[in-house]
């Protein structure tokens, strides 16, 4: 059986809108002669302190990510805790299989990537914001989605199994079922579409991109669309599915706060059309104490706590608001 050796975090179909002729082309609807997951862009690595110009089917991913091994000890542990109903069952019927099994969640990945979230992303992206209560629903489902399958939620997610002496199956499965669930999935959707939204649409190229990119904070959650589109979500402010705002400009102190934003939300590297703009990123104080704090930590969940991106974790408690 052969498994997908690069698990993209973050879909080339959408990384490649960081190279500014294939952005022109795909805001024309001139792009499908080209192939996404060549595009190049500039990559600022958070681990060497270099920037490099790559095709984005070798940024923001992980090799193996999304493999995983089955053995019949945690095919047995994991039967017993989640469905002891079918424990006796479970272990009849599977006395004669030849452990251990593996499962590739790219499949899943794939499969998610086809679904309208992320097709209406890539329509938002073209069109400069949603057109509807329908979109909006739509963005607010894929910037969920985005979150739990990013760089630094899933790493930190499989480690926090491994304590509590879990598989990283196990982390695949339950997420898996999660995705399932129309009706967990609507408890936290539904609170982040009822807030208000505001999409700044730029004639330049402002917004770079990094491998956790839905940028969460207590009152706002902040995603860079495109380069030329951000999206704010305050969530502290109720209103109608049916409104948001399209803004043409944005305030100096609006960019600092998503730059900020970006470099503190970044676990492997930001990507971006400019490579001027990259490299004064990196002689920033934010910057270099990003790098310093990476190379001083192994761990995704220390990383997490020590970055002070806890606010990473609170999209989960936007299900409590209902």
């Amino acid at each position: 059986m052969t498994f997908t050796k690069r698990n993209h975090y973050n879909p080339c179909f959408w990384t490649a809108l960081w190279n500014s002729n294939y952005y022109e082309c795909f805001l024309r609807g001139e792009e499908k002669s080209l192939v996404a997951r060549d595009q190049t862009v500039n990559a600022l690595n958070i681990k060497s302190d270099k920037i490099t110009c790559r095709a984005v089917n070798d940024i923001h991913y992980e090799k193996n990510l999304g493999v995983a091994e089955i053995t019949k000890i945690s095919a047995d542990s994991f039967v017993s805790r989640h469905h002891p109903d079918k424990y006796e069952d479970f272990k009849r019927n599977s006395t004669n299989e030849h452990y251990p099994v593996y499962i590739d969640f790219e499949e899943t990945l794939t499969s998610i990537e086809k679904m309208p979230p992320y097709k209406i992303l890539m329509s938002v992206a073209q069109n400069g914001g949603v057109s509807s209560a329908e979109e909006k629903a739509f963005i607010g489902c894929f910037m969920v989605i985005q979150l739990l399958r990013s760089h630094a939620i899933m790493n930190s997610m499989i480690e926090w199994n491994k304590t509590l002496e879990r598989e990283k199956f196990e982390h695949f499965t339950t997420l898996k079922w999660f995705l399932s669930d129309k009706q967990s999935l609507f408890n936290i959707i539904n609170p982040i579409v009822n807030c208000k939204w505001a999409f700044y649409k730029l004639k330049k190229d402002v917004f770079p991109l990094c491998d956790t990119p839905i940028l969460v904070k207590p009152n706002s959650i902040m995603v860079a669309i495109s380069p030329r589109l951000m999206l704010e979500v305050k969530t502290k402010f109720i209103a109608s599915e049916n409104d948001w705002n399209i803004k043409h400009s944005i305030s100096n102190a609006k960019i600092t706060e998503f730059w900020h934003r970006t470099i503190g939300n970044t676990f492997r590297e930001i990507i971006f059309s400019s490579e001027a703009v990259l490299r004064q990123w990196k002689k920033t104080k934010e910057f270099k104490d990003r790098v310093s704090l990476m190379r001083n930590n192994k761990k995704y969940n220390q990383l997490i706590q020590k970055s002070g991106s806890e606010e990473l974790w609170l999209i989960n408690s936007f299900g409590n608001k209902a």
